[in-house]
Parts: C-alpha cells; structure tokens; sequence
C-alpha cells in the first residue's frame, strides 16, 4: 500500500546497531524516524531559518508514515494497530522559535487521516538545537498492537 509515494511496507534501516520496532507485551515502541526515503533525508535544516512550518509539517507527516509502516512491518498489518498511545516529536529549532507544537500537527494529523480514532494519541512536543544528519524533524511512536 502507499501513501503519499511512501511504500508502506518498507522500512528505513537503522543507521546504527537498534531495532526499528520492538513489540513487548502488546505494545510497539517504534524507534525514532527521520523524514528520510532509503538513506536520502528528504528535509534538511532548522526550523524557522530555511525550513518553514508548512514544510516541517510535512516531514513530520512522513516521519508518522514511517512510524506506522514501521509497527506493520513488524505486526504483519496496520489493521494490528489497536491504538497510537504516544507521538514524542523533536523539532530542530532555530533560536526563538516557539512553535513545535504547530510542526507536529502534521504528524497528528496524518496519524488520524490514515488510522481514523485508532490514530489519537498523547503527545509531546520538543524543540532542540540539532538532530541527526541535519533532520528538521524527528518522531518516535508507542503504540497498543494485537498479536
């Protein structure tokens, strides 16, 4: 299945020695995602100097893309995931930009556009100094599964 040219049943390798998934006691916790396709970043840089809103948005939309391809992957469906319970967001923030919370609506947004009520969940969102490779955004998930 695709969604927004991402294949859905593919996952991005880890760029070190960590699991992408790990499903324990009927919950995945997924590894942190970069906007990424293979090993090409899609989006660079900080947010609110080179990378606007609108477009950290949409990284954080792909990061959430990859965060479910992610648990199917490791569950065999996305009709395995009971409920999205946590998004934890870290946003690459350029000094005095306050507006984490508005870059990760796009992830929250994508989650229930694609998964409907299963998709709500509780988040939190960061704004740090760096990411890995330059990454705007990065997203990690926990989410309730069925085995």
């Amino acid at each position: 299945m695709t969604r927004q040219g991402i294949e859905m049943s593919s996952v991005n390798k880890p760029g070190g020695n960590y699991l992408p998934v790990i499903i324990h006691g009927g919950l995945a916790y997924v590894s942190g995602q970069l906007p990424r396709r293979g090993e090409d970043l899609l989006y660079v840089g900080k947010v609110g100097a080179g990378v606007d809103v609108a477009s950290a948005q949409e990284a954080a939309a792909l990061c959430a893309d990859l965060c479910v391809s992610a648990i199917n992957h490791a569950t065999g469906g996305e009709d395995r995931i009971v409920q999205v319970l946590q998004l934890v967001g870290y946003v690459a923030s350029a000094p005095g930009f306050t507006q984490q919370s508005q870059v990760m609506n796009g992830a929250s947004d994508r989650l229930i556009e694609c998964l409907g009520e299963r998709g709500r969940h509780t988040r939190t969102s960061v704004g740090v100094a760096e990411l890995p490779r330059g990454a705007p955004v990065e997203l990690s998930m926990i989410a309730a599964v069925r085995s």
